[in-house]
């Protein structure tokens, strides 16, 4: 007997619900968290892995989008990014407040890479695609010496080193430690930049897993030794 389109209809919203409950039950967890902090977080993912058996999978976002994809309910379990950040996710709703663990804080210095430009120096733009203004740290410096380009955020910084077109350049600590390409010559200080802290939360949207333990594990002592030696220090 054929269904009437009503019956159909009820069938697919069944199906729906179903399929849901079926993702439900899955162990894995999406976490996404600032670009810059995120060869620190896959690390951390790595070895919860192993620990555990649950995926992490990770999603580095730029800078400024990350609150927008919560509020269009784009699914994420868990951010780690800059405590600002996360002060707006608590006044907006979009976490609960008072459950974040950190801070960690990822320091910023002058890289080098070998078999590049002699003379040229990248920095980031100041712009809403980057958490730093590369000519304004370089003025506090005082190293202004030799040519500087100036490009979309220290991702772009890295990838211009890596590829011959600078010497140097302004990165965070954990973009240095992910590519043995790269070596850190100089540190750069509080007073040229103020520190760059992070920290990690379960958001609303949060309905599959156990995204509280992986959020427990960021800020055990196992969870910090990766963290550190992937380049995001404990500034609690």
């Amino acid at each position: 007997m054929p269904l009437s389109r009503r019956a159909l209809l009820a069938a697919g919203i069944a199906a729906a619900y179903a399929g849901r409950a079926v993702a439900g039950t899955t162990t894995d967890l999406a976490v996404s968290c600032d670009v810059a902090a995120g060869p620190a977080v896959v690390a951390a993912a790595v070895a919860y892995r192993q620990k555990t058996g649950v995926r992490i999978r990770v999603f580095p976002t730029q800078q400024g989008l990350l609150l927008p994809q919560l509020e269009r309910d784009i699914q994420n379990d868990i951010i780690v990014t800059q405590l600002t950040t996360i002060d707006r996710a608590e006044k907006e709703g979009l976490v609960e407040p008072g459950q974040r663990v950190g801070p960690w804080r990822n320091p910023l210095a002058i890289a080098t890479a070998a078999n590049a430009s002699a003379g040229v120096f990248a920095v980031p733009d100041a712009s809403p695609a980057s958490d730093i203004d590369g000519f304004a740290i370089l003025r506090k410096l005082g190293t202004t010496t030799g040519r500087v380009v100036g490009v979309l955020n220290t991702e772009a910084v890295a990838w211009t080193m890596v590829n011959g077109g600078a010497r140097q350049g302004l990165l965070h600590q954990t973009e240095i430690r992910a590519d043995d390409r790269l070596r850190a010559v100089t540190a750069v200080p509080d007073d040229a930049w103020p520190p760059i802290l992070y920290g990690a939360t379960v958001t609303k949207l949060a309905w599959r897993g156990d995204p509280a333990a992986f959020v427990g594990f960021l800020a055990s002592p196992e969870g910090q030794a990766v963290l550190l030696a992937a380049g995001l220090e404990n500034a609690a």
